[in-house]
């Protein structure tokens, strides 16, 4: 397990791997919302640099694409994790919502 695996599940995510693609993905359930969230690096595969971008992809529970947001970094999913609780709505929200700053 990486340092960014460990990360990933200090902040609630759960770690699955792939049938088709070969690779692991984090996810994160929100029932109340009947959604999930995977969680790759902008190429779709598994993140393995905490300085890259990150998407996000949410998906109903019955498979059906929602949306999808890219991070800036894996920096940015930790401030919103932290400043919201694991499978809430406010942590659902906060990151459909997230925008990357301009530089």
């Amino acid at each position: 397990m990486t340092q960014l695996n460990s990360a990933f599940e200090e902040l609630g995510f759960w770690e699955s791997e792939t049938e088709e693609e070969h690779i692991a993905i984090f996810g994160m359930d929100f029932p109340s919302e009947q959604s999930y969230i995977i969680i790759t690096d902008d190429t779709g595969n598994t993140p393995e640099d905490e300085n890259k971008t990150l998407v996000v992809a949410c998906y109903s529970d019955d498979d059906c694409f929602k949306w999808g947001k890219e991070l800036e970094d894996f920096a940015a999913l930790e401030a919103i994790c932290g400043a919201n609780p694991p499978e809430s709505k406010e942590l659902l929200e906060a990151l459909q919502n997230y925008t990357i700053t301009k530089k």
